[in-house]
């Protein structure tokens, strides 16, 4: 198949393209809360994709990860018998090193496809992961809530710190990373890593040239220390990196 990528405004989707570049798609791909820009996509947005995609017959691949991390309102998920779901244990319940996540849909036959092709190609889920993804299924709300302020809290500590670097980056509504506007990307998260000891990750991964990307799953101690040492680098450095 051959990818057709539709045009952002401010990190979500613009309606309009997508809809001139979706006739001849067999399915589109929606990541809301998003990975890398923690951008969540509009309700109306999203009802219109729905509405469109059902018309059409176009399968959407709901990406709903992050669906939990979001700090801005409820989230929308987007329905209807054209419409795989897929989730994960990993960032609602911590769970991303046993790597278990599962998909949901209407069409059966489609189900019943997916899970022959699973089947052959990486064998089964561990039963230590299926065991603790299980257990996770008892978690009350009132944990997730809990989860999300600490998220929040986060989110604002890393956002407000690099802003007042005077790097131009979208305040995230939800999942847990930032896109700042670096120039020379590559070589500023080689050198964050050789120099400060700082893991970002190059934009140009996630279509993005001219950006890096953090990301704030860390201890607020860690969040800290970290926009320290990379105020200290574009202290030295800013002007090759500063868009």
């Amino acid at each position: 198949m051959e990818p057709v990528y539709t045009d952002l405004v401010e990190g979500r989707i613009n309606f309009n393209d997508f809809k001139n570049k979706i006739k001849d798609c067999k399915a589109v791909i929606i990541n809301s809360p998003s990975n890398p820009t923690g951008r969540v996509e509009s309700m109306e947005t999203l009802k219109q994709i729905e509405k469109l995609t059902s018309d059409l017959g176009t399968y959407v691949l709901s990406d709903e990860v992050y669906k939990d991390l979001i700090y801005v309102r409820e989230n929308y998920l987007i329905k209807g018998p054209h419409v795989i779901t897929i989730n994960s244990f990993s960032k609602t319940y911590a769970l991303c090193g046993l790597r278990v996540g599962y998909l949901w849909s209407l069409d059966q036959e489609l189900v019943n496809k997916i899970i022959e092709m699973k089947t052959a190609t990486s064998m089964n889920t561990s039963i230590l992961s299926q065991a603790m993804a299980y257990e996770t299924t008892k978690t009350p709300r009132s944990f997730i809530n809990k989860q999300v302020k600490i998220w929040k809290q986060r989110r604002d500590l890393i956002y407000e710190g690099l802003s007042s670097m005077n790097l131009d980056l979208w305040k995230p509504e939800g999942a847990f990373y930032v896109l700042p506007k670096i120039k020379n990307s590559k070589d500023f998260v080689w050198n964050m890593f050789k120099k400060y000891k700082v893991i970002t990750y190059p934009g140009e991964w996630f279509g993005a040239n001219d950006r890096a990307r953090f990301s704030y799953a860390l201890d607020i101690n860690k969040i800290e220390e970290g926009l320290k040492r990379v105020r200290k680098y574009l202290e030295r450095e800013g002007s090759s990196h500063l868009g």
